[in-house]
């Protein structure tokens, strides 16, 4: 019997996190449960699609080259 023991987080990456800020500083009043879960899956999956947009326009090596400039 293995001894290996894997504990998964949440969040488990900063599109989860930042997702998770977002949902909390938005009025739920009122809100369904489900609708809540829309909600953060949709701002989930919209800051993912920005991040795969960014590294295929080059943004992350454009940045990271801005901040070794002296």
């Amino acid at each position: 019997m293995p001894n290996d023991i894997t504990l998964r987080t949440f969040p488990s990456s900063v599109e989860e996190a930042l997702a998770f800020l977002y949902i909390q500083h938005q009025d739920l009043s009122g809100k369904s449960p489900e609708e809540i879960h829309t909600m953060y899956q949709e701002a989930y999956y919209a800051i993912r699609k920005d991040h795969y947009q960014k590294w295929q326009d080059g943004w992350f090596k454009a940045k990271g080259a801005e901040v070794r400039q002296p």
